[in-house]
C-alpha cells in the first residue's frame, strides 16, 4: 500500500498557544495522516533546528512520516494564537520558513525518473511568496502528476488574482462551501443554491471546472457532509456526515478529509466510495483535540479499510 506516490508541498508550522506549541499547517497535517494510514508521502517544506521544529519532528515520528525531503531553515514557522472573548484569532506573520522553499532542493527530492505518476497535494498559503511559488512550479514541471488542491484560503495568503492564476490543470479541487462561494464570486459566476442532490447540474460548477481544469470538485458542507462534482458541472456523489458523540474541536477536520480522500485516490479507489470515507474520517477528527490524534490506534480501522478495498480491486 505504501508504494503510492504522493508529494505534499507547503507549510509546516506550530500554532503558538499560551500553554505551548501545537503542530499545524494543512500540508503537514495531511502528510502525517497519509503516513499513519500506511502511505509514504514526501513532504516538501522547511523546518528549523529549534524547539518548534522539534515539536513537528516529534509529531512526524509518531505518525511514521519521513522528513528526508524537508529543507533546513533558521527558524520554524509559527502562527500566533490570541485567545479573545472565548475564541481564537490566528496571526500569521510574513517571511516564514515556508515562504522560502527552494526550487532546486525540491526538485532533487522528487521520485526517480521512470517512477509511476504521482499525486501532488498543495494549498495556497505557502504560495504567497515568489520563492515557494517557483518551487511548486518546478516540482509540477519535473514529473507527470495529478494535482490535489485544497484552497484552504487565509487572509495572510496570496491575493485572489494570484490564487486564480495558480489554479491551473487541477485534477481534484477541494473547497469548503464558504470557499466555493468566495471562488465563484472572484470568477464573477452565479452562486450555488446550497447542498446539491445527485445528478444536479449547475453552469457555475461547469465554468469553474473549465477555468481550473478540475476533473472533480469536492465541496465540504460541514455537518451536512460533502458533495463531489465532475468536470461537466454535475453532482456525481454525496456523503452525509455521521454523528459525532462529543465534539472536542473542528481544527484540522478539513485536513483529515483531504488526507483520507487523497489516500484512497492514490491507491486507485473509487471517488464516490472515498467521499464517504473522507467525511466519516473528518467527523471522527472532531472528537479529538487538535488536528492530529494522540493515539495512533485510531488509524488501524482505516488502514484495514484501505487495504480491504485494495484487495477487492486487485
Amino acid at each position: 500500500m505504501s508504494d503510492a506516490q504522493v508529494i505534499v508541498f507547503g507549510e509546516a508550522l506550530v500554532d503558538a498557544f499560551a500553554d505551548g506549541p501545537v503542530p499545524g499547517g494543512a500540508p503537514f497535517n495531511v502528510a502525517c495522516h497519509l503516513a499513519a494510514l500506511g502511505l509514504s508521502p514526501r513532504l516538501i517544506t522547511r523546518l528549523g533546528e529549534d524547539d518548534a521544529g522539534s515539536t513537528l519532528r516529534a509529531a512526524a515520528a509518531r505518525c511514521g512520516l519521513s522528513l528526508d525531503s524537508v529543507q533546513h531553515d533558521e527558524h520554524t514557522a509559527r502562527v500566533l494564537v490570541h485567545e479573545r472573548d472565548g475564541g481564537h484569532v490566528f496571526e500569521i506573520p510574513p517571511a516564514q520558513a515556508f515562504d522560502r522553499i527552494d526550487a532546486a532542493q525540491a526538485v532533487a527530492a522528487m521520485p526517480a525518473a521512470g517512477a509511476a505518476p504521482s499525486w501532488i497535494y498543495f494549498g495556497t498559503l505557502a504560495l504567497r511568496a515568489p520563492a515557494s511559488r517557483a518551487a511548486l512550479a518546478a516540482v509540477r514541471a519535473a514529473m507527470p502528476h495529478r494535482a490535489f488542491v485544497d484552497l484552504n484560503w487565509r487572509e495572510a495568503g496570496p491575493q485572489p488574482a494570484a490564487i486564480l492564476e495558480l489554479l491551473r490543470d487541477v485534477h481534484v479541487l477541494k473547497l469548503s462551501d464558504a470557499e466555493l462561494a468566495m471562488l465563484l464570486h472572484w470568477l464573477a459566476l452565479a452562486p450555488m443554491p446550497g447542498l446539491p442532490a445527485i445528478d444536479d447540474e449547475h453552469a457555475s460548477m461547469r465554468a469553474l471546472c473549465t477555468r481550473t481544469g478540475a476533473r472533480h470538485v469536492l465541496v465540504s458542507h460541514g455537518a451536512d457532509g460533502a458533495a463531489a462534482w465532475n468536470g461537466e458541472g454535475r453532482c456525481v456523489a454525496r456523503a452525509a456526515a455521521p454523528p459525532v458523540p462529543q465534539v472536542m474541536d473542528t481544527v484540522g477536520a478539513g485536513d483529515a478529509f483531504s488526507a483520507m480522500m487523497l489516500a484512497g485516490l492514490a491507491l486507485g479507489h473509487p471517488l464516490a466510495y472515498m467521499l464517504g470515507q473522507a467525511v466519516a474520517f473528518a467527523s471522527l477528527s472532531c472528537g479529538w483535540r487538535g488536528a492530529l490524534p494522540a493515539q495512533m490506534a485510531l488509524y488501524r480501522p482505516w488502514q484495514c479499510t484501505l487495504a480491504r478495498v485494495a484487495d477487492s480491486a486487485a
